[in-house]
């Protein structure tokens, strides 16, 4: 089951968009991500924040269209992503597009990213992605698909990562050991449409797509 959440963070076109809702089962939007289901002229299944960033009369607007909304107090311990992302685990997706999560402020970012562990840990697979870039976390055997010449990085998401590249990436990985302190792993190349690699420790694997 797929799902599609949208934060408000920096919104992509109306035609990238549109690819993902196509095809999802579920679709939320989180507080202002609201606004690219209004430009896209697409009901979300479900409207779920703190709402800091609606419109009153586009938030009005929907619930007079009875789109269920699950409103939370703005001083919480959650952030509105965690939220939407745990609510549609608990409805059944095992795929998760995150549209409007990079952008915009860091701290927001960084808050997003962590949800990719929360999200792997739960045996789902959670993609962020922009026209720019594809963010996924992997761990173990592991396969980047893509198309020659394209730019990949691998980022440790904890201490340490160590990372063997079988085949498929132009500067070749033998075991390198990648630290939170030391930017290694950065802008590799893609070989072919398939790189092999394994990794004891998670990684954030970034493909840009430019």
């Amino acid at each position: 089951m797929l799902a599609v959440l949208v934060a408000a963070g920096q919104q992509p076109t109306k035609e990238f968009a549109m690819r993902f809702f196509e095809q999802a089962d579920l679709k939320i939007a989180v507080d202002g991500g609201l606004f690219l289901f209004e430009e896209c002229r697409v009901l979300p299944d479900l409207l779920l924040g703190d709402m800091d960033s609606v419109d009153s009369s586009l938030l009005k607007r929907y619930a007079d269209q009875e789109i269920p909304l699950y409103c939370v107090p703005p001083e919480k311990n959650e952030t509105d992503g965690m939220l939407a992302l745990d609510t549609a685990i608990k409805r059944g997706a095992d795929r998760i597009v995150f549209l409007g999560a990079t952008g915009g402020r860091i701290d927001h970012l960084l808050s997003n990213l962590m949800l990719l562990k929360r999200a792997y840990r739960q045996n789902v697979r959670l993609l962020i992605c922009d026209e720019r870039q594809e963010i996924t976390l992997e761990k173990d055997d592991f396969k980047i698909m893509g198309t020659a010449g394209q730019t990949v990085s691998l980022i440790p998401m904890d201490e340490r990562a160590c990372v063997t590249a079988y085949e498929g990436l132009y500067y070749p990985l033998d075991s390198l050991v990648l630290t939170n302190d030391q930017p290694r792993g950065v802008s590799n190349v893609l070989t072919g449409t398939c790189a092999r690699l394994k990794s004891e420790g998670y990684v954030l694997v970034i493909k840009n797509m430019e």
